[in-house]
């Protein structure tokens, strides 16, 4: 039996994805795997009993629920695929300000370290992450295109659940590295608040409140609304900007079985284009003169200079019990993103390695997502197996305007950068003016069964995806319509010690734009992976630790024609990604907490046309070798109670800049720290990122795009909670 916090009125819903608060009002016990709920007397319960949920809170650093691999509430033990979890409190210890900051010490990802601050940028297992989700349900997106990117501030996050691997069986088209859902904080059935003021280096101010509880006069209506206003600079000269932020959100318990959330969120981003692209030479390796570019060098014109961004959705859960076995599920979201985007970047470097060619962009996009996601899940027992069932229907449409303008031959000496002075005129959009629709349609279908110590999870998804793509300038328009199969399926044994070893196989599928000779359309990039892992939870101790070895291959990726005479792209590449990851959060005793994570990837370009350099190459901005170490260290009694001490470094092998792999970008560790004081109702912490102020690139797109890492940032906050 395991106890717990919940309310009577969800206590039939099983393993389902809860939309209601996590902490209750009466106290149940449920039979490990069965989902049946007994009521208990309230005073035979603990706080460390309370049972935590896929969508709830984390307790401490250690998660030992996950939903984002299987759409319910699994135990992580019983999840036969990579998955990390970073919860609430890992997030306000380390200070994380971005989604980035708040995965470098994720096994298997390579984050962005740049002082870029548009968009959350970074790899999953050498794979580009392009497609996020909220709370299940999709958000903006249009692969390779980051610019536009629907961002989610982690002061509205409750937790962070990161897959690793292929996850079109349950979420239709994405990239192959996996997928990162994002748990937003819901309202709570007890009245509590928080406000929250940081300040820090680059003129960084930030205000924030975050208050919930019930409606008074009425306790079956919960509400929860979370503000934040920011104001920063940038280590680059001239880049400032400001960040507005409103969520929120309200649940309403509609019977005994019925339960409904809603949550909106607005987020603007008022600031300039930080991109600031620069050439190899100059920043990895010196020029011939021994010149190195500084790192606060802004390459475009702060007058001219623009990213305004205005996003904003609305969203519902809806959960109903039908008894105790069977449950309906429905999730809506609605996204709108538009963007204002204006920037002088470099493209080109001269022989001298002084002066670099710029380009001025103007850039206007807008998206329109809707996203719905219907789930019967139940459960049932043939003989001695039981089985949690899931079938889901997911509608997807997104519509996506682009209209870009480029203006070429604005010159800059990196040395001498009086251009930045001069006057730009904005360019017209006779580049780019398209208008994207795309609509996807899944059936999936999941069992999760487990006989005695066995588990196996079997899942299959069909999408039907349709594609209309107009020119508004040629005044053309192409039309696709795909289809894929996307299948998974993971076979685990938890053995008494806390020793899980498990092998899974799946698979994912990304729709192309464009066609071929003769004008046939692109196929979709398939993907497949094999992954043997093992995962332990020590008997006696509060920990997670893991370790798996993937084989990841990416097919139908394009590459150039083996008819010269033939100028389009044809489908015979491919990407291969083995490696092996190892994670370890714990706590180690009752003040010491450790994050551990290790990578090995060799991600290599593994087919291609007969002319293609990357061919047995890695791809550019690909480290070999990621790793990181994070521990803290409490204080809880005497004097000193409440004060915390953490240390941790992260460390990026070296990569290259250009896809012949003849350009070397070197490997770089950045060390971070941070104190944290906790007394009565107030806490403090102050934490530095890189504190040795190293000066590192931290990665290169090409030889002309590379982007220095952050030097030092310090940033203390004050928080005053009820």
């Amino acid at each position: 039996m395991r106890a717990g916090f919940q309310l009577r009125t969800l206590a039939v819903l099983g393993m389902g994805m809860q939309v209601l608060p996590v902490f209750a009002v009466e106290a149940v016990s449920s039979a490990a795997g069965t989902g049946t709920s007994i009521a208990l007397p309230a005073s035979s319960v603990t706080a460390e009993q309370i049972r935590e949920r896929a969508d709830g809170p984390v307790p401490g650093f250690v998660a030992r629920q996950a939903g984002a691999a299987t759409k319910t509430d699994t135990p992580i033990q019983e999840t036969p695929q990579s998955i990390s979890v970073i919860g609430r409190e890992q997030l306000d210890d380390r200070n994380v300000t971005d989604l980035n900051q708040a995965l470098h010490y994720t096994a298997g990802v390579n984050t962005s370290y740049s002082n870029d601050t548009r968009n959350d940028a970074f790899t999953l297992r050498g794979f580009s992450a392009d497609f996020f989700y909220l709370d299940g349900t999709r958000l903006p997106a249009v692969p390779g295109r980051a610019l536009d990117q629907f961002r989610v501030d982690p002061y509205q996050l409750e937790r962070i659940e990161v897959l690793k691997g292929p996850a079109s069986v349950l979420y239709g088209q994405g990239e192959p590295g996996g997928v990162v859902n994002m748990v937003s904080k819901r309202p709570t059935d007890y009245a509590r608040g928080q406000v929250d003021a940081q300040v820090g280096s680059h003129d960084r101010y930030q205000l924030g409140a975050d208050v919930s509880g019930p409606v008074e006069g009425n306790d079956n209506i919960l509400y929860r609304v979370i503000a934040q206003q920011t104001s920063s600079r940038n280590e680059v000269d001239s880049v400032h900007g400001t960040r507005t932020l409103l969520a929120p959100s309200l649940t309403f318990r509609l019977g005994e079985a019925t339960s409904l959330s809603v949550m909106a969120s607005y987020l603007r981003d008022d600031t300039m284009d930080s991109n600031n692209f620069l050439p190899y030479y100059g920043t990895v390796h010196r020029t011939h003169l021994g010149q190195r570019i500084p790192t606060s060098l802004a390459t475009s014109n702060p007058s001219y200079e623009n990213y305004d961004k205005t996003q904003y959705s609305l969203a519902y859960l809806l959960e109903h019990a039908f008894n105790e076995d069977w449950s309906l599920r429905q999730n809506f979201r609605y996204s709108h993103v538009d963007l204002d985007n204006q920037a002088l970047f470099g493209y080109a470097l001269s022989n001298d390695q002084q002066t670099i060619q710029r380009a001025a962009m103007n850039l206007g996009s807008s998206f329109n997502n809707f996203d719905f996601d219907n789930q019967v899940q139940g459960h049932l027992s043939t003989g001695e197996v039981d089985h949690t069932l899931l079938m889901g229907l997911n509608l997807t449409t997104q519509n996506f305007y682009d209209s870009e303008g480029y203006d070429y031959g604005y010159a800059l000496n990196l040395y001498d950068p009086t251009a930045l002075r001069g006057s730009i005129a904005k360019p017209d959009f006779n580049d780019t003016r398209t208008h994207q629709v795309q609509t996807q349609t899944g059936l999936y279908l999941q069992d999760q069964m487990k006989l005695n110590n066995w588990v196996l999870v079997v899942s299959g998804r069909q999408d039907w995806v349709s594609t209309k793509n107009e020119d508004n300038l040629a005044d053309t328009r192409q039309d696709s319509h795909d289809d894929a199969f996307s299948g998974r399926v993971g076979l685990m044994y938890e053995f008494d010690s806390g020793l899980a070893p498990y092998l899974s196989y799946s698979t994912s599928f990304q729709p192309v734009l464009g066609s071929g000779a003769g004008g046939t359309p692109f196929s979709p990039l398939k993907s497949k992976q094999w992954e043997a892992g093992l995962k332990y939870q020590p008997p006696g101790m509060n920990a997670t630790l893991s370790a798996a070895a993937f084989d990841l291959r990416q097919d139908n990726t394009l590459t150039d024609s083996p008819d010269p005479s033939v100028f389009t792209s044809v489908q015979q590449g491919q990407i291969r990604s083995r490696g092996l990851e190892f994670e370890a959060t714990a706590e180690l005793t009752r003040n010491l907490k450790l994050l551990g994570a290790y990578t090995l990837q060799n991600v290599e370009v593994t087919k291609g046309g007969p002319t293609d350099v990357a061919v047995g190459n890695a791809p550019t901005a690909t480290p070999r070798h990621l790793g990181s170490l994070w521990l803290d260290y409490t204080l809880h009694e005497g004097s000193l109670d409440g004060l915390g001490f953490g240390a941790g470094v992260q460390y990026v092998g070296s990569t290259y800049a250009n896809a012949a792999n003849t350009l070397r970008v070197d490997s770089f560790a950045v060390l971070d720290a941070a104190v944290h004081y906790d007394v009565e109702d107030w806490r403090f912490v102050l934490s530095g990122n890189n504190l040795l102020d190293k000066q590192f690139v931290s990665r290169c797109g090409s030889a002309t795009r590379c982007q220095y890492g952050d030097r030092a940032e310090v940033l203390l906050s004050a928080r005053r909670a009820w």
